[in-house]
């Protein structure tokens, strides 16, 4: 399969669409890529005029987004919300940005891919990457997303991150938004179209000095908390190779303690240093501390 090439074109949130289409006649300063940079666009009677002498109506503007976290992209031939159904899989996928002028996550069947609480997903991410205590060497990322992670696991010293995405759509979206660009053109990066499960069972023993396992919750992947899995972990894991497993919370209102069993199969598959860190689990492999 041939992988998505980033847009490059303007995208902006319900919000930025909503200020444009109720301002008055002037110049605005608004954002053009979800908060990455700013630039001044005119308002001039009925339009918008972009930076790059593109036009805009403003009643189009406005029938655009349905809420204001939408995010639209601004195409030569109009607006279009960021936003494909997939008959086959009999999902939806959309790029959805909870604060504005912050990173934006992907929503798959009104399940947000990233935690949003009180913080964005950038930020979500990266208190994840901050729990690795080693930053060297080769890194898989299983479940690529936005690419957030790649992203910061290569600013993080990696020298390389090669990253699994199962699914073509979410690919799709992450190539119109502003904040994934890095994933595509980052050159210690790796993007494997390929299920993580299928990927990790044809690497070779200790390939990996560190595996960041950020997989949806338990109820939509399941598969992704398997021993089975864990057990080709510590295979692909060096010697002294370290696992973070995100689990966040999901059974945190009937009290079920998910993180204990991901710990309990994790030190069954031969991890010998399990412990509870920020959203999951850290496992090391003997010698890692």
């Amino acid at each position: 399969m041939h992988l998505p090439q980033p847009h490059h074109m303007p995208v902006i949130s319900g919000r930025t669409a909503q200020r444009l289409a109720d301002a008055e006649d002037g110049v605005l300063e608004i954002s053009l890529d979800l908060g990455l940079s700013m630039a001044r666009v005119a308002i001039a009677g009925a339009e918008v005029v972009l930076p790059d002498g593109q036009r805009l109506a403003r009643t189009e503007l406005a029938a655009s987004f349905s809420s204001p976290e939408d995010c639209i992209e601004v195409c030569p031939d109009g607006c279009r919300k960021v936003y494909i159904y997939s008959e086959a899989k009999r999902k939806y996928y959309k790029l959805y940005q909870p604060y504005e002028s912050r990173a934006p996550t992907v929503v798959i069947n009104n399940a947000a891919m990233h935690a949003i609480v009180g913080k964005d997903p950038w930020q979500d991410a990266a208190e994840k990457v901050g729990m690795l205590p080693g930053r060297r060497g080769e890194c898989l990322d299983t479940c690529c997303g936005l690419g957030y992670s790649a992203q910061l696991l290569a600013q993080e010293g990696f020298e390389r991150i090669v990253t699994c995405e199962v699914d073509p759509n979410v690919l799709q979206v992450a190539a119109a938004n502003p904040w994934s660009e890095g994933l595509f053109t980052g050159r210690k990066i790796e993007i494997v179209q390929v299920d993580v499960r299928r990927f990790v069972e044809s690497c070779p023993n200790g390939r990996f000095a560190c595996i960041f396992h950020d997989p949806p919750t338990v109820f939509h992947a399941g598969e992704l908390y398997a021993g089975s899995l864990y057990g080709q972990f510590a295979r692909a894991l060096s010697a002294s190779g370290v696992l973070y497993h995100y689990v966040g919370e999901p059974g945190g209102r009937t009290g079920r303690d998910y993180a204990r069993g991901v710990m309990r199969r994790l030190q069954q598959r031969g991890f010998t240093d399990v412990r509870r860190a920020v959203g999951g689990v850290l496992a090391v492999q003997a010698g890692a501390l």
